[in-house]
C-alpha cells in the first residue's frame, strides 16, 4: 500500500528527522526521496549499524558520539554537474566545522574526506537516483559523517593514529543537534551557490582547503596498480591530478588515494 498524503505530511513536515538508531541514514534518505521527500530533507541518527563509506567500505563511528546525517538534494543542475556534488559538500562541511569550532586547520582530501592535522575527521558519500531517470524525479543523497565527541580510545586500535575528532582537535564537546543543523544549512547554501554561480567558484574554494596539494601520495587504481606521485589538486572538472615520479600527470577518475606517511 502506498503512503497517503497525510502520511507524507507527517513524514516531511520537519526538515530534519532525528533517530536513535538505524542501519544506514543514506538508505533511509534514499527511501524517503523515492517517496517524494523534498530538497533539504535530512535524517540524523545517533547510531547506525551498517553505515556506508566510499568504494563499498563500511563507515564506523562510535555510538552516540558523531554526526551521522544524510540529506536529500534535488539540485537544479545539468547531469554532468551531479558528480561534482561531492566537492561542493566538502566545502560546505569544512566551512561549517571551522565556523563552529573556531579552529583553523581543517582541510579536504580528494574526493570526500575532512582532515585535521593529517588525520581523518569526517567523510562524505554521495549516492544518486538512476542518472537516466526523468530530470524532475532525479535526486542525490549526501551522506555526511563526522567524528565529533569521540576520544582516541573509542576507535579501533588500527585506526587510532589515523583518525581524529572535533573533541580531540579542540578539547571541547559539542551538541550533535547543533552541528547537524549548521552543517545542513551550510550544505544547502553551497548547493545554491553551485546552482546560481557555477562550479568554478566552488572549485576555487575547495582548492583553498586542499590539505594534500604538493604532498606525496599513492593512487591505487581500479586495476589495483599503484601510482606514486605528488598531488596537484583537482582540474576544472573536479578530477584529481597526480604527477608521478617520472613527471607524467595522471587524471584520477576513481580508485583510492592514500597520503604517504
Amino acid at each position: 500500500m502506498k503512503p497517503s498524503l497525510h502520511t507524507f505530511f507527517f513524514c516531511f513536515m520537519d526538515t530534519i528527522r532525528f533517530l536513535d538508531e538505524t542501519q544506514s541514514t543514506n538508505e533511509d534518505a534514499y527511501r524517503h526521496a523515492i517517496q517524494g521527500a523534498p530538497h533539504g530533507f535530512s535524517i540524523v541518527a545517533k547510531t547506525q549499524t551498517k553505515g556506508k563509506g566510499r568504494l563499498g567500505r563500511a563507515w564506523a563511528c562510535p555510538a552516540n558520539s558523531g554526526l551521522l546525517m544524510s540529506t536529500v538534494l534535488r539540485p537544479n543542475l545539468p547531469l554532468q554537474e551531479i558528480p561534482r556534488l561531492t566537492l561542493t559538500a566538502g566545502v560546505a562541511l569544512c566551512k561549517s566545522i571551522e565556523k563552529l569550532t573556531e579552529v583553523s586547520g581543517f582541510g579536504l582530501k580528494w574526493p570526500n574526506d575532512l582532515f585535521f592535522n593529517g588525520k581523518k575527521c569526517g567523510g562524505i558519500l554521495v549516492e544518486t537516483s538512476p542518472l537516466n531517470s526523468d530530470a524532475m524525479e532525479r535526486f542525490a543523497i549526501v551522506g555526511i559523517g563526522v567524528n565529533v565527541n569521540s576520544l582516541k580510545a573509542d576507535f579501533p586500535f588500527d585506526l587510532q593514529d589515523k583518525v581524529t575528532s572535533l573533541t580531540m582537535a579542540t578539547d571541547q564537546r559539542y551538541s550533535i543537534t547543533e552541528i547537524a543543523e549548521a552543517v545542513r544549512a551550510s550544505l544547502l547554501k553551497y548547493i545554491h551557490c553551485h546552482e546560481e554561480r557555477g562550479f568554478e567558484i566552488i572549485l576555487n574554494q575547495w582548492r583553498a582547503l586542499d590539505c594534500t596539494l604538493g604532498k606525496e601520495m599513492e593512487w591505487v587504481t581500479p586495476g589495483k596498480d599503484i601510482v606514486k606521485g605528488k598531488g596537484m589538486g583537482p582540474d576544472a572538472s573536479g578530477q584529481l591530478l597526480v604527477q608521478d615520479e617520472q613527471g607524467t600527470i595522471h587524471k584520477v577518475l576513481s580508485g583510492d588515494v592514500l597520503l604517504k606517511r
